[in-house]
């Protein structure tokens, strides 16, 4: 009696240890229901979301699991169709600048048990994702109760003519809304609400992406005038396509820092409202736990070069192939008409490379 009394002391001892420090608690199927909840990134990531169609309200349904983003999916016109296109704004986006890495953004299931470097990657990117979209879909009117950015009354002129030659501009136009975006985006993964310190990492991870979206603003200018002359010129903010943030994540993900579980990283995200000026610090991705060994599932690989090889193959050795492909050749315009292009197929010669 006295040795199972004990057994019950150690078996709560240990969950309470794992409760205090975040992790691997939610290893063990019978301890809890809300182990089982997943967060969003993982829902949309893992879950088949195609049998719905793109129906708005069968998106929302979808996200019954999360009564937070179920709620705000149904009440803002829009949203639905930006976390449809989420899903495959993040899953397009990885496979394509993973292409030619160990980690080709596959397998994506094993990612959640733990905090890996590709679990830190996916949250920075499925989170710059959602927000670049809403951005974008406010400026596009597509999203209720959200316009195009607000003009900065800072740089406005006194004068909406003002002379190209001198370098003059002024603000105008319809610029992606960064500001609603990041708020938005804060309010939909809850990156205010602070949780355990797995929970915490991810949510860091998440701002990660929100300053790379931060980072990728430009100023966009357009010519105005009569007969095509270039009198004024009217200028907007414009986020830079996807693809650029994803490079920007890509290359934290390669230089992400590992860190301990009692390292003292586990603040709440930052309260301070980013400001439309304010240059935004770089971030570093961050990781608990060392990711699978990729190198198992680089056999029968595609190398970009020879160059790629040394690095995709882990020292397997590689198998080359020629191969002949058809391409366009010798275009010209046709005779007849001044508007239309023909081209011959030429042969073209090609090595490629696999991993052994």
């Amino acid at each position: 009696m006295r040795f199972h009394s004990l057994l019950a002391v150690l078996a709560v001892i240990l969950l309470c240890f794992f409760i205090k420090n975040g992790r691997g608690i939610c290893e063990n199927r019978n301890l809890t229901k809300a182990c089982k909840k997943k967060s969003f990134v993982q829902l949309i990531l893992t879950k088949n979301l195609t049998a719905f169609n793109d129906n708005r309200k069968g998106i929302c349904r979808w996200l019954k699991e999360l009564k937070h983003q179920s709620r705000l999916c149904k009440k803002r016109k829009g949203l639905a169709e930006i976390i449809n296109a989420t899903r495959d704004l993040t899953l397009n986006s990885c496979t394509h600048h993973f292409e030619y890495e160990q980690w080709p953004c596959l397998r994506l299931k094993r990612l959640f048990k733990k905090v890996y470097r590709e679990t830190a990657f996916v949250y920075s990117l499925t989170t710059s994702a959602f927000m670049w979209l809403v951005a974008r879909a406010c400026a596009a009117g597509m999203l209720e109760d959200c316009a195009c950015a607000a003009t900065s009354g800072k740089h406005s002129t006194a004068h909406a003519h003002v002379n190209v030659t001198a370098g003059g501009w002024r603000w105008g136009g319809c610029g992606d809304n960064t500001k609603f975006a990041r708020r938005m985006t804060y309010k939909f993964f809850q990156l205010k609400k602070r949780g355990d310190k797995t929970q915490n990492i991810l949510k860091y991870s998440s701002e990660v992406g929100v300053k790379a979206v931060i980072r990728s603003e430009q100023k966009v200018c357009k010519c105005h005038g009569l007969s095509g002359s270039c009198t004024y010129r009217i200028c907007f903010k414009r986020l830079q396509p996807f693809s650029v943030i994803t490079e920007d994540l890509k290359s934290r993900y390669h230089s992400a820092e590992r860190i301990s579980s009692d390292n003292d990283l586990w603040r709440p995200p930052s309260q301070k409202e980013w400001r439309e000026e304010e240059e935004v610090a770089a971030d570093t991705l961050r990781y608990l736990d060392t990711g699978p060994n990729w190198c198992q599932f680089t056999a029968g690989r595609r190398c970009k070069d020879a160059d790629n090889c040394a690095t995709l193959c882990c020292g397997r050795g590689i198998r080359l192939k020629q191969t002949t492909t058809k391409e366009p050749c010798k275009c010209r315009w046709r005779n007849d008409t001044a508007y239309q292009v023909v081209c011959e197929q030429c042969d073209k010669e090609e090595t490629v490379y696999h991993c052994q």
